[in-house]
């Protein structure tokens, strides 16, 4: 369990609301009653009596303190199922060059996201924590890292610091599970971590890539992830997402990968306006009907705008998440 160092007491009562705590604290005082009653029995007790004075005030404390109970609370089902508590409230670390990360939920697993050309920190921040938030948080996401967009639409410059990170998630080893998303220029990004990434890592990872570029993908990395997922979009009026011709050329050449294409039906993009399309892999409905506009469809989730969480759904479908 991560847990801050430091926590404001309503912080606290918050974490011990959760279900995995709350059969604990409805209990605790039956529990307190039993105490008291099992030492006072104890103290009358000769020391080869029976236990049947401590049986009883086991009973006395009431049903939900049996045995069998605290071996297997009455809401244990709940407990597994709950949805995790997300707190995106603490601020973002510095990773490395265009790498930032925090700890947003107690679950071990990892989730990165790649932005697109000229994405900034604060745009890759804020769809990673939504993404987090609205899904990720549920399949046991903890830590999310969030990479800024390169600044060469083809990444020429290789400016990100993706061995610093290969290294960071090297050393993290509760981590099963490592989500990595990467939109438009960021499947770049996201290829050049695959280079530095160790054996153990690559295991780890499943992968999407959101209408993007690959310089260095190829099978023999498939192979040795959990899932690649190849994801591009199509709107029954607008048309198709700007790079689906060459995302479904990138699938064919990756034996083992998937093709995913996201509903964008309702997207509100023009007719052909293959960009607009591009972000409905980041949001269902652009904010530029004409074009992308990473400032807004990266951070503004609101007026009935959604992030797209589809293809996380379908990898939990295939196995491959």
């Amino acid at each position: 369990m991560r847990a801050p160092p430091t926590r404001s007491v309503e912080k606290w009562a918050r974490y011990f609301r959760r279900p995995r705590y709350a059969w604990f604290m409805r209990n605790s005082a039956r529990f307190a009653i039993a105490l008291s009653a099992l030492l006072a029995a104890c103290s009358s007790t000769e020391s080869d009596g029976s236990s049947a004075t401590i049986d009883a005030a086991i009973s006395d404390a009431g049903p939900n303190a049996s045995s069998s109970d605290a071996a297997a609370p009455a809401d244990a089902a709940t407990i597994s199922d709950a949805a995790p508590e997300f707190d995106a409230s603490a601020p973002w670390n510095l990773v490395s060059f265009g790498i930032t990360t925090k700890d947003v939920d107690t679950g071990s697993n990892i989730a990165i996201a790649y932005g697109g050309y000229t994405a900034t920190d604060e745009d890759s921040q804020a769809w990673i924590t939504e993404l987090t938030r609205v899904r990720l948080a549920s399949l046991g996401v903890g830590r999310i890292y969030a990479v800024r967009g390169p600044k060469d639409a083809d990444y020429s410059s290789r400016e990100i610091g993706s061995s610093t990170l290969a290294a960071a998630l090297a050393a993290n080893t509760s981590a099963e599970k490592i989500v990595v998303v990467a939109h438009s220029s960021g499947g770049f990004v996201a290829d050049e971590l695959f280079t530095f990434a160790s054996n153990d890592v690559m295991a780890k990872i499943t992968y999407f890539n959101l209408d993007g570029g690959s310089w260095s993908m190829n099978s023999a990395m498939v192979a040795k992830m959990r899932g690649v997922t190849i994801c591009d979009a199509h709107d029954p009026v607008a048309g198709n997402s700007e790079n689906t011709s060459s995302d479904e050329t990138l699938h064919a050449s990756l034996e083992g990968s998937h093709l995913y294409t996201v509903d964008a039906t309702g997207s509100g993009c023009n007719v052909g306006a293959g960009w607009c399309l591009h972000d409905t892999l980041i949001i269902d409905k652009p904010h530029d009907p004409a074009t992308y506009d990473l400032a807004l469809d990266y951070t503004d989730f609101t007026s009935g705008r959604h992030v797209v969480t589809s293809y996380l759904d379908q990898a939990v479908i295939d196995g491959t998440l």
